[in-house]
């Protein structure tokens, strides 16, 4: 399973008036740390575009656990999950080795300018993708 580390600081314009992290800046934090993992890879958002293809997160599920707070360095672990037919990614928010928050997210590839779901990701994701793994 391939995984993938994104390094967080939680900055003011994240948290509420008690310095707690609004619960849909983790959103921000997990689409941050995807765009590294797909980096990463060598084939990002862009990439898509370029073939023709968007990207959508279909389902997003989410459970929090404990609280990040102004100031808290933390990491988001990124999994590879499924890359089959969909963009399955798991993602944990950990401070200190301790697990805050776990969610998964799942993506559907679109034909663009067909507007249709293709349930197969483009080809050129899939090479990048094995040779990312077989280095």
């Amino acid at each position: 399973m391939m995984e993938f580390r994104y390094k967080i600081r939680v900055e003011f314009y994240d948290v509420d008036s008690m310095d707690v992290v609004w619960h849909g800046n983790y959103i921000k934090y997990f689409e941050a740390a995807r765009c590294a993992f797909l980096r990463e890879i060598g084939y990002d958002y862009a990439n898509f575009r370029d073939d023709g293809f968007a990207l959508p997160v279909v389902k997003l599920d989410i459970k929090y656990i404990k609280p990040l707070f102004f100031g808290d360095e933390a990491e988001i672990l990124v999994r590879l999950k499924d890359a089959t037919t969909m963009l399955k990614l798991e993602y944990q928010v950990l401070k200190d080795g301790e697990i805050l928050n776990i969610a998964n997210s799942t993506q559907v590839c679109v034909d663009i300018q067909k507007r249709l779901s293709m349930y197969e990701l483009p080809s050129g994701f899939y090479r990048a993708l094995k040779a990312k793994y077989e280095n």
